[in-house]
C-alpha cells in the first residue's frame, strides 16, 4: 500500500471514529442531561404552544450538528491530525442552546453570545488558516486506531466536550425543577419526586413543587421533611409577587387541584387556602397544605389549633404531624392537646440527650443531629438554632 493510500485510509478512520464519538456525546448530553432545560426554553420561547420531545430532539439536533460538521469538513479539507477542529462550530451551537438562563421565565436574553460567538469564530478561523498550512505527519502502518494523530483528535474533542458541558446550564436546582415539572405534566408525581431526592440543594420554588407532588400522592404529612425545605407558608402556592413560579406546568392545574382558581392572585397563599375552606370548595389536600404551612413556619401553636379541626388526634395521623405533636407536648406547660407515643417519645428524648452531649460544640451537634434525625420534623424545627 502506498503512503498516500495509507494516509487516506487513516484519515477516513479518524473521521469515522470522530463522528461516532461526537454523535454519542451529543445524544447523551442532550437526552440525559439537558433535555429538561431545552424543554423549558422551548416552552418559554413558544409561549407554551409547543412542547419538546427529548428523544426526537436529541436525534434531530445531533443530526443537524453532524451535517454542519460534514459540510465544514468538506470545505476546509484539513489534515487528519486537525480534523477535530471541524466540530468546533457544531459544539459552539450545542453549548449555546444548552446555556439557558435559570431566569429565562423572567425574559429571554441572548446574553454575551452575540459578540462572544463572533470572537470565537474569528479565533477559530485563524487557527484553521494556520493548520491548513501545516503538513500531516505520516501515519504509523497498522496502528491507525492508536496513532498520534488519532489521539490528538480525541484529546481535542475531549477538551471541547468539557467546555461545552461547562457552558451549558449546570444549575442543579434548575435541573431538578425542570425535570419535576416535566414529570408532573406527564402525570407522574413519583418520577417528579425522584428529581434531586438525594441532594440538599433547593429553593422555594422547588419546595413548592415537592409539596404539590406529595399532595397529589397523599403523602404530604408523611414525607415533606424528608426533603430539604426552603421558604415559608407564603411560598407554597404561586401567587403574584411572592417569587415562586412554575417553569412549564400550568398554574391553573394546581389551583383546580386545591379546589378553585382564585379571583385575585395578588393575595397571600394563607388567605387563598383559608378562603377555600370558608367557601366549602377546598379539596382534601388543602388541610395538609394549611398544616404543613404552619410546620414550615415553625408555628407549632397554629398547627395544633388547625389539626384538631381537620383530624382526629390518634396514631393514624401522618408521621410529621405526630412528630410535631410530640414536640408540642414537650414544649408547652399547658398544651391544648397532649399526645404520647412510646417509640416517638423515646426518640425525641434521645435527641434531647444528644443535644446536651454537644451543647458546647454547635457544629458537632449539628452534624450529629443531621446524621441521626434528618428527615424528621424535629430536625427541621431545631435547625434554626444551629
Amino acid at each position: 500500500m502506498t503512503d498516500n493510500n495509507m494516509i487516506t485510509n487513516s484519515t477516513g478512520i479518524i473521521k469515522g471514529v470522530s463522528a461516532v464519538v461526537f454523535c454519542i456525546f451529543s445524544f447523551v448530553f442532550l437526552y440525559f442531561y439537558q433535555a429538561d432545560i431545552i424543554a423549558v426554553a422551548q416552552h418559554v420561547l413558544s409561549g407554551g404552544v409547543t412542547s419538546y420531545n427529548k428523544a426526537v430532539g436529541a436525534v434531530l439536533i445531533t443530526a443537524i450538528l453532524m451535517l454542519l460538521q460534514v459540510g465544514i469538513s468538506s470545505i476546509l479539507r484539513l489534515p487528519g491530525v486537525f480534523h477535530s477542529m471541524t466540530y468546533f462550530p457544531s459544539l459552539m451551537i450545542l453549548a449555546f442552546i444548552t446555556s439557558v438562563s435559570s431566569d429565562i421565565c423572567k425574559g429571554f436574553s441572548w446574553g454575551i453570545w452575540p459578540w462572544l460567538s463572533v470572537v470565537l469564530l474569528v479565533l477559530w478561523l485563524a487557527c484553521i488558516y494556520v493548520m491548513s498550512q501545516l503538513k500531516s505527519d505520516n501515519m504509523s502502518s497498522g496502528m491507525t486506531l492508536f496513532s498520534r494523530q488519532m489521539w490528538v483528535n480525541m484529546m481535542s474533542m475531549g477538551m471541547m466536550f468539557i467546555v461545552t458541558g461547562l457552558v451549558g446550564n449546570g444549575n442543579p436546582v434548575f435541573h431538578y425543577r425542570a425535570r419535576m415539572e416535566r414529570m408532573l405534566i406527564e402525570g407522574n408525581p413519583d418520577g417528579a419526586l425522584l428529581a434531586g431526592k438525594r441532594s440538599l440543594e433547593t429553593n422555594a420554588s422547588l419546595t413548592m413543587l415537592r409539596v404539590y407532588a406529595l399532595a397529589r400522592k397523599g403523602e404530604l404529612g408523611n414525607e415533606l421533611f424528608t426533603y430539604p425545605v426552603k421558604g415559608t407558608s407564603a411560598d407554597l402556592i404561586p401567587m403574584k409577587g411572592n417569587g415562586v413560579e412554575f417553569l412549564m406546568y400550568p398554574t391553573d392545574s394546581l389551583y383546580r387541584f386545591l379546589g378553585a382558581i382564585p379571583y385575585y392572585t395578588k393575595g397571600s397563599a394563607k388567605t387563598y387556602l383559608q378562603s377555600l375552606v370558608n367557601s366549602g370548595k377546598a379539596s382534601k389536600a388543602v388541610k395538609d397544605y394549611i398544616l404543613c404551612g404552619c410546620l414550615i413556619d415553625r408555628d407549632i401553636d397554629s398547627f395544633v389549633k388547625n389539626l384538631i379541626m381537620f383530624y382526629s388526634v390518634d396514631n393514624t395521623l401522618p408521621k410529621h404531624y405526630r412528630e410535631a405533636l410530640i414536640l408540642y407536648t414537650h414544649m408547652r406547660s399547658n398544651p391544648l392537646v397532649v399526645y404520647h407515643d412510646n417509640v416517638m417519645d423515646t426518640d425525641y428524648e434521645d435527641m434531647q440527650r444528644l443535644e446536651k452531649c454537644y451543647d458546647s460544640d454547635k457544629r458537632a451537634m449539628a452534624h450529629a443531629l443531621f446524621e441521626q434525625y434528618y428527615g424528621t420534623y424535629w430536625w427541621y424545627y431545631n435547625k434554626k438554632d444551629m
